[in-house]
């Protein structure tokens, strides 16, 4: 059985480093990592090879807590951390943040690898497209 893979891509209003500061900066993710209409109650991320994070986001439904560890930190280039949560079905899967220069935009992709069969491939690829809009609004 192949794990599903998603993917979203998007051109934000923003250089390298800001969008990297986003992703690696505690105060800034608990503004925009949760698909609409959640939001993040508590963020914590120590953005180091070996490091750990840890997300709490909040819906109607519930909370759901996403934690793991920093696998690649190469500012602004490149993040791929493990992504284990409650949404997983607490397996642990990995998500690949590339970011390329493109004049006074970045063009930013999320793939997001390992995951668990059945839909939850496509409610990862709505999901990480909400959180992706949500990060570009922040940054323009």
């Amino acid at each position: 059985m192949t794990k599903a893979v998603v993917q979203v891509t998007r051109s934000l209003k923003a250089g390298a480093e800001d969008v990297f500061d986003a992703w690696t900066d505690a105060g800034r993710l608990q503004q925009w990592l949760c698909p609409d209409p959640g939001i993040v109650a508590e963020a914590a991320c120590d953005p180091v090879v070996g490091g750990r994070y840890r997300i709490v986001k909040v819906f109607e439904s519930g909370a759901d807590t996403v934690t793991g560890e920093y696998l690649v930190v190469d500012r602004p280039h490149r993040l791929v951390f493990t992504w284990t949560a409650d949404s997983t079905q607490g397996q642990t899967t990995q998500v690949t943040v590339t970011l390329r220069p493109e004049g006074d935009t970045t063009e930013m992709t999320i793939t997001h690898e390992r995951l668990p069969s059945g839909d939850f491939r496509e409610r990862a690829t709505v999901n990480w497209g909400s959180v992706a809009d949500r990060l570009a609004a922040l940054l323009s």
